[in-house]
C-alpha cells in the first residue's frame, strides 16, 4: 500500500542551491593541545617514514607488472592472426559484407565492364631459385628472360581469372551468344573455387534475420587481407605477363609486358611487341 504521506517519503534533493545546511565547517573550531602535538611526533619516527616508503615503493611495482601483464594481454586478443606466408599480409583491414555491389547490377553493360576488367595476369609473378628453396616450392616453369627464377600463379589471381571465366560462360549462355568456353573449363574454376573455400574455412558466424533483402550477414564486418598489398607484392615480383584468355600463341610472347615498361627480351627489328 502506498503511503501518502510525502514528509516520510520526501525526496533526497539532487542540487544543492548552497552549502548551508548540508555541513556547519564554517562554524566548526578545532583545538590541539600542545602535548597532544608532542604525542603525535614521537610516534612519527624515521622508521615508520621508512617502512612506508618501501610499501609504496613495492605497491607501485606491483602495480605496474599487473598493469604490463594486462596491457600484453589486451595486445595478444586484438593482434591479427600471422602474416601470410609469401606476401606477409595481416588480416587487419575491416570490410563489411554488402548484399549487393556493382557487379550485380541493372546496368549489364556496367557489370559486364566490371567483370572482365578481373584478370589474373598481374597474379604471374618470377621468384628466384633461392626464395623457392627457402619457401619449399615446387619446381617451375623458368623465367624465359631470367633462367634463375621460376613462373607462378598467384592463387588470389587464379581465383580471380576463374570468376571472370564463370561470368563470361553465364553471360554467353543467357545472352544466347556462342559459347566460347569449354564446359570443362567452367567446371576446372567452379572446382578449384570450392577447393579454395574449403580450404580457407571462413568461420564467420553471419546472423540471420532483420535485413532486407532477406539473406544472411548484411553490413556485417569482417577482418580482411589487403588486397591492394597483394598486388603490391605481385608488381615488386612481376613476371610481366599478359594474354587473352581464349587466344592461341606462342607462350614466350606472353612474358613482354613490364608495368614499368622494362624490356628484359632481345629485342629486334622483327619483334612487333616493342
Amino acid at each position: 500500500m502506498v503511503s501518502n504521506n510525502s514528509s516520510e517519503y520526501a525526496p533526497i534533493p539532487l542540487e544543492r542551491e548552497s552549502s548551508e545546511g548540508w555541513s556547519n565547517e564554517k562554524n566548526e573550531v578545532v583545538v590541539v593541545k600542545p602535548e597532544k602535538i608532542r604525542i603525535l611526533r614521537a610516534e612519527i619516527s624515521p622508521w615508520n617514514f621508512t617502512a612506508a616508503a618501501i610499501i609504496l615503493v613495492l605497491l607501485s611495482a606491483t602495480a605496474n607488472v599487473l598493469l604490463a601483464y594486462q596491457l600484453s594481454t589486451v595486445s595478444r586478443q586484438q593482434e591479427p592472426e600471422a602474416t601470410s606466408e609469401f606476401a606477409g599480409l595481416y588480416r587487419d583491414l575491416p570490410i563489411q559484407i554488402y548484399p549487393s555491389t556493382d557487379y550485380t547490377g541493372d546496368n549489364l553493360t556496367h557489370v559486364t565492364e566490371l567483370w572482365e576488367a578481373l584478370s589474373g595476369d598481374t597474379g604471374v609473378v618470377a621468384l628466384s631459385q633461392d626464395y623457392i628453396k627457402e619457401k619449399r616450392l615446387p619446381h617451375a616453369l623458368p623465367f624465359p628472360w631470367d633462367q634463375s627464377k621460376g613462373v607462378f600463379l598467384l592463387q588470389g589471381y587464379h581465383d580471380l581469372h576463374c570468376l571472370r571465366t564463370l561470368f563470361r560462360y553465364v553471360m554467353y549462355t543467357e545472352t544466347g551468344q556462342a559459347q566460347h568456353i569449354a564446359l570443362s573449363h567452367a567446371l576446372h574454376c567452379l572446382d578449384q573455387l570450392r577447393q579454395g573455400v574449403v580450404c580457407n574455412a571462413d568461420d564467420t558466424p553471419r546472423y540471420a534475420g532483420f535485413q532486407d533483402p532477406p539473406g544472411t550477414g548484411s553490413g556485417q564486418v569482417r577482418m580482411c587481407r589487403d588486397w591492394t598489398k597483394l598486388e603490391s607484392w605481385a608488381v615488386e615480383n612481376t613476371a610481366c605477363f599478359k594474354h587473352k584468355d581464349e587466344v592461341p600463341g606462342p607462350m614466350v610472347d606472353r612474358f613482354k609486358s613490364c608495368p614499368d615498361g622494362r624490356v628484359l627480351w632481345p629485342v629486334d627489328t622483327h619483334d612487333s611487341s616493342h
